[in-house]
């Protein structure tokens, strides 16, 4: 039988374009698996919204990050039954993410929302929101088990802020020949039109990704023995990132970007003062010839724009007033799993001092968002993900104090782009942003299974 009387010719270039993917995939990361994770990461960067529609099938859209992270997934499990990698005990963190998903599973099932309209199943939110990140976390404790490797993922996410960097500056400036992917251009696709969206089309999860680049940035200038290339391109990125986050012109990551900042400060530049006095005054000359080159009347008025509209606001206050009486309805497992937006209208008052909207049915604060979808029970454990991984961070980060104080500035780097991290989630629905999510995560995972490394040094 003719293969194109089963599939569109579409699909089948898409089943050779992941026979060739995944066949790469395995050779890279049977040498190195961190490659492999970086592979999935690309993909799942510039070819997410390239997806193969599977309606008329039980199965969710087919799209290529999506093959890759099962085909990583296999490699993983390969690879240790083969004994090339270690798995760590199952601990807190671990049993957390399990039952947390779990709960999602069970409470879509008992609200019906399982299965979409038709019969297929409604994962489009769930693998990106918490299979993506919860399974890499488990992998990256795994795998990163090396200094050079940690050092690896560093300079991942310096690469792909020279491209981010670059695609802000670019959308900003009307460079539109130079802007790739060019649905970043498409008005009609995604959100946040004018503003620096980047290849998310959507300019709070591109800023967030900037944030999490302008922090890793700092790293290699903090060595003194590390090469010359990489603290050009850490100057360059230190120098022109602050500019591509202001260009998203989105509040919550300028705010996130300044507590990053503070809380990088705290725990590592503060014990370098000639190093942290000297940036600050490079900084200070960038942003002052920045505002005379580079800031224009049309961006000054955007930007004031911006931040002078109250609107988005008032939209936040009244979903944080509606998703608090969700959770007062149902204290303990929430609305359901997906359900926020279908029930939201219900839950809308009009409160004395804050002008009454309701336009806005999507999550935008994370943690009330699940507080009113999962209740007491997936909110209780996704506080202990964080505050696991937050503990592990201190633990790690005092023992490098005393033994390795040269490694203890990616601990200070990984708290900044939490820092940056949770306080984005309070302004936007971090179901939203799986890729930011993920690369979180992989961090978390890095130093996490450091910290365990670590603890079985000194037992």
């Amino acid at each position: 039988m003719d293969l194109q009387v089963l599939f569109s010719p579409e699909f089948l270039i898409l089943l050779e374009a992941i026979f060739i993917a995944a066949l790469f995939l395995f050779l890279v990361a049977s040498k190195n698996f961190t490659n492999g994770i970086y592979i999935w990461l690309l993909a799942y960067l510039l070819f997410r919204y390239q997806r193969i529609d599977a309606s008329g099938s039980l199965l969710p859209d087919i799209s290529l990050e999506r093959i890759l992270f099962a085909f990583l997934v296999i490699i993983f499990v390969m690879e240790v039954l083969m004994k090339k990698h270690k798995i760590f005990h199952i601990a807190g963190i671990e049993r957390s993410m399990f039952l947390f998903g779990l709960l999602v599973i069970i409470s879509m099932f008992y609200t019906g929302s399982f299965l979409k309209e038709g019969g297929r199943l409604q994962m489009g939110t769930f693998i990106p929101a918490y299979v993506y990140p919860f399974g890499i976390f488990f992998i990256s404790q795994s795998v990163y088990d090396s200094a050079e490797k940690r050092e690896g993922f560093i300079k991942f996410l310096m690469l792909m802020g020279l491209y981010l960097t670059s695609m802000a500056i670019f959308e900003h400036f009307g460079m539109d020949r130079f802007v790739f992917p060019k649905y970043i251009l498409d008005p009609a696709f995604g959100i946040h039109q004018e503003r620096a969206r980047g290849p998310f089309a959507m300019a709070a999860a591109n800023g967030m990704a900037l944030g999490f680049v302008f922090m890793g940035s700092f790293y290699f200038l903090l060595k003194s023995k590390k090469k010359i290339l990489w603290k050009i391109c850490s100057s360059a990125l230190l120098a022109l990132t602050p500019f591509a986050i202001f260009f998203t012109y989105t509040r919550g990551p300028w705010m996130g970007a300044f507590f990053g900042l503070m809380i990088l400060v705290i725990f590592s530049l503060r014990h370098r003062k000639r190093f942290f006095i000297t940036t600050l005054i490079i900084l200070s000359i960038i942003t002052i010839l920045g505002s005379y080159l580079i800031l224009d009347e049309d961006t000054a008025f955007a930007a004031s724009r911006r931040i002078h509209n109250e609107e988005p606001v008032y939209d936040r206050l009244n979903l944080f007033i509606a998703s608090i009486n969700m959770f007062a309805h149902h204290p303990i497992f929430g609305v359901g799993f997906g359900k926020f937006s279908e029930h939201v209208a219900d839950y809308y008052r009009n409160i004395d001092g804050i002008p009454f909207r309701d336009a806005e049915v999507a999550i935008h604060d994370t943690f009330t968002g699940i507080l009113a979808e999962t209740g007491l029970a997936g909110f209780t454990l996704i506080l202990s993900i964080y505050i696991f991984i937050i503990s592990k961070s201190i633990r790690l980060y005092r023992y490098l104090t005393v033994h390795d104080i040269e490694s203890r500035d990616l601990v200070a780097i990984f708290l900044a782009i939490m820092a940056i991290y949770l306080v984005s989630a309070v302004f936007t629905g971090m179901r939203y942003c799986g890729f930011i999510s993920s690369l979180f995560y992989i961090f978390a995972g890095i130093i996490c299974g450091w910290e365990r490394r670590v603890n079985e040094k000194i037992a």
